[in-house]
C-alpha cells in the first residue's frame, strides 16, 4: 500500500498487533526514497542479502510464542495489552506484514539486466511476504502495490493474492530453472541461503507451494484447484526440501559484524548484544524467550526426551519448600510461567527468569559446534526462512490426504523424526543416527503404553495426531504456522487463553486489526473490506 509525500517519500502503511496503537514499519518503508535505488551501481547482488535476512521467520512473531502457548513472561500486570488482547493499549510489539519495496526494485532490476536467477529469487520473497501477511490480516493491497501513481491503492482479497502467489512461483521455477549462473554476478555469494544452487531453491519453492495448498485444504470448495496445483509439483519432479535441507541463511555471523538474529534476540545467556530493549514494558527480547507451561507439560505429560531442547534447564535451583504460585509437575530443574498471570515478585521469589527456564540450547554461547543441542546452536547459528521440519510436516499431512503417494504412518513418524535430528538430540549433529535412535526408543516405548498423543496405531484421529505433533515440534520455532494451523483446523490444538481477568475475548483471536492510520489515508478502499472482528472475522482460507 502506498501513497506519497510531497517529498516523494513512500508513507508506510502500518499493520500492528492489535494491541498497538502505533508501530515501527508497515508494509511498505518509511525510510524507503525510489530514487536512492536508480544508481547503476545498484546491482542484484548488493540487495539480495539483506532482503534474505529480512525473510527470517521469527522476526515479528514473538507475541505469537505467548498466544501459542510456547513461551510466557511472568511479570506483565494485569490488563497488559499482550494478554488482554486489547488494543486500545500501547505494547512494543508488532506485526508490521511490511513487503519490502526493495524486492519489486530487485525484480525489476535483475530483469533489466537479464539476471533472471535474481529474478526468481525477487519473485520467492514477495511470495513470502505476501503469504505472512494475508494469513495474519486476509485482505490487503496487492495489485497496486509499489506503483507510484497510485496514492490510495484497493484492497485484494486472500484468495485473489494466494492465487497468483501460486503463479509468482510457477514463473520462479522456470526463472531459476533455466539462468544460467555466469549471468548472474556474485550469486553464490550474495544467496546466503543456498549459494546459488538451483536445485534447492526449486525444492524450496515446491514446499512453499505446499504451504500454500496445506493453508486452504479445509476448504472443501478448494478441492479441485489443489488437485491440479499438485499435479503440476509431481510433474515439475525435484520434490521438496528434505532432511538437513533448511531454508536458512547466514551472512557469516561474527562478532564484530553481528549475531545471528535469534541467538541475539533470545538467548539467555547471550553477553555479546544483539536483541532489543523496550522501555514501555521494561524488557528486553531475550525476556520473551521463557517457558510456558503449557507447551512444557505436554512434553512431560509425553515423556517426550524433546523437552530439554525446546527448554533449556533452569540456572539456579528452586529450594525446596520455596513458594510457587502453581504446582510445577515433573522435572524440577524445567519450570514455566503462564500468560496472564501475573507474579508478586515478593511474594514468590522463585517464579523470575533464572528460575524459569529459558528457550532451549541457550547455554550454547560458544561457536556453533557438532555437539549443540536444543533450538539454540550458537552465536554464529543461521536463521531459518523455513526449516525441514516444516517441509516433513507438509508432505506428511499431503500424503495423508492422499494428494501424494507413500505411506501416512512412516511421513508421521519421518516428521517427527525430523524434529529430533533438528534439535540434535543425539548431541552429535554429524551422526543424526544418534538422534534417530532417542526418537525410537521414545516412540516404541510410548507404542507399547498406548499413548494417543504420540502412536499412529492408538490415535483415533490420525489427522490430530499429526497436528498435534506438529504443534510439538513448532515449539520457539514457526509460531505464524501453528497459529495458521490452530486457526484452519478449528481451535485446534485446544491452546489455552490468557488467564487475565481483564482480557478481551474468551478465545484466540483469528487475525489482526489494520492500523487505525489507515483508516484516515485510504478509508474508503480499507472501508470496502467491510467490518473487522479480531474473533470473529475469518481469514480466507478458514473453512
Amino acid at each position: 500500500m502506498m501513497t506519497m509525500h510531497s517529498s516523494n517519500k513512500i508513507l508506510p502503511l502500518l499493520l500492528c498487533l492489535l494491541l498497538v496503537t502505533g508501530c515501527k514499519k508497515g508494509w511498505l518503508d518509511v525510510n524507503y526514497n525510489p530514487r536512492d535505488l536508480t544508481s547503476t551501481d545498484a546491482t542484484p547482488d548488493l540487495i539480495l542479502a539483506p532482503l534474505l535476512e529480512r525473510a527470517i521467520a521469527v522476526q515479528e512473531t514473538r507475541f505469537l510464542q505467548h498466544w501459542m502457548g510456547y513461551w510466557a513472561y511472568y511479570h506483565f500486570p494485569s490488563g497488559h495489552a499482550l494478554q488482554t488482547y486489547d488494543r486500545t493499549q500501547i505494547d512494543g510489539d508488532s506485526f508490521s506484514g511490511e513487503v519490502a519495496p526493495e524486492i519489486a526494485f530487485l525484480e525489476t532490476r535483475s530483469r533489466d539486466l537479464r539476471m533472471t536467477f535474481y529474478t526468481g529469487i525477487a519473485k520467492v520473497l514477495r511470495v513470502l511476504a505476501f503469504q505472512r501477511a494475508v494469513d495474519v490480516v486476509n485482505s490487503m493491497p496487492y495489485k497496486d502495490a509499489f506503483i507510484s501513481t497510485i496514492l490510495q491503492p484497493r484492497y485484494d482479497d486472500g484468495l485473489t493474492i494466494y492465487e497468483d502467489l501460486m503463479r509468482q512461483l510457477d514463473e520462479a521455477t522456470t526463472l531459476i530453472k533455466g539462468a544460467k549462473l555466469g549471468d548472474n554476478i556474485k550469486i553464490s555469494v550474495a544467496d546466503i541461503m543456498f549459494h546459488g544452487e538451483q536445485a534447492k531453491w526449486i525444492k524450496f519453492i515446491n514446499t512453499i507451494k505446499l504451504r500454500l495448498l496445506i493453508h486452504q485444504a479445509n476448504r472443501t470448495d478448494r478441492a479441485a484447484y489443489i488437485t491440479a496445483e499438485i499435479a503440476k509439483i509431481k510433474n515439475e519432479g525435484s520434490g521438496f526440501l528434505e532432511s538437513g535441507q533448511d531454508a536458512s541463511v547466514n551472512p557469516g555471523y561474527i562478532i564484530n559484524k553481528k549475531l545471528s538474529y535469534y541467538f541475539g534476540s533470545f538467548s539467555s545467556h547471550n553477553q555479546y548484544g544483539g536483541g532489543d530493549y523496550n522501555p514501555l514494558m521494561q524488557m528486553g527480547s531475550r525476556e520473551w524467550a521463557h517457558a510456558n507451561v503449557f507447551a512444557m507439560n505436554l512434553l512431560k505429560q509425553n515423556n517426550d526426551p524433546r523437552q530439554e531442547l525446546f527448554y533449556s534447564t533452569i540456572d539456579i535451583p528452586v529450594p525446596s519448600g520455596a513458594p510457587e504460585p502453581f504446582p510445577q509437575p515433573g522435572r524440577q530443574d524445567l519450570r514455566g510461567n503462564k500468560v496472564g498471570l501475573y507474579v508478586n515478585s515478593g511474594a514468590f521469589p522463585y517464579q523470575d527468569g533464572a528460575y524459569i527456564s529459558s528457550v532451549g540450547g541457550s547455554r550454547n554461547s560458544d561457536i556453533v559446534k557438532p555437539e549443540a543441542r536444543g533450538i539454540i546452536k550458537g552465536r554464529d547459528m543461521a536463521d531459518w526462512v523455513m526449516t525441514s521440519i516444516e517441509s516433513k510436516f507438509l508432505q506428511a499431512e499431503a500424503i495423508q490426504r492422499g494428494w501424494l503417494p507413500g505411506i501416512a504412518e512412516e511421513a508421521y513418524k519421518d516428521a517427527v523424526k525430523e524434529s529430533f535430528r533438528w534439535l540434535n538430540a543425539g548431541g552429535n549433529a554429524t551422526a543424526p543416527a544418534l538422534s534417530d535412535a532417542i526418537f525410537d526408543t521414545w516412540y516404541n516405548a510410548e507404542v507399547t503404553a498406548g499413548n494417543v498423543n504420540v502412536s499412529w496405531a492408538a490415535a483415533p484421529d490420525k489427522y490430530k495426531l499429526l497436528m498435534f505433533q506438529k504443534y510439538m515440534a513448532f515449539n520457539g520455532i514457526e509460531p505464524l504456522e501453528s497459529w495458521t494451523d490452530y486457526r484452519r483446523n478449528g481451535r485446534y490444538p485446544d491452546v489455552p487463553i490468557s488467564i487475565d481477568p481483564a482480557r478481551v475475548g474468551n478465545t484466540l483471536p483469528f487475525r489482526l486489526l489494520y492500523n487505525s492510520n489507515e483508516y484516515i489515508v485510504n478509508a474508503a478502499n480499507v472501508n470496502a473490506v467491510g467490518p473487522v472482528n479480531i474473533f470473529t472475522s475469518k481469514i480466507w482460507w478458514m473453512p
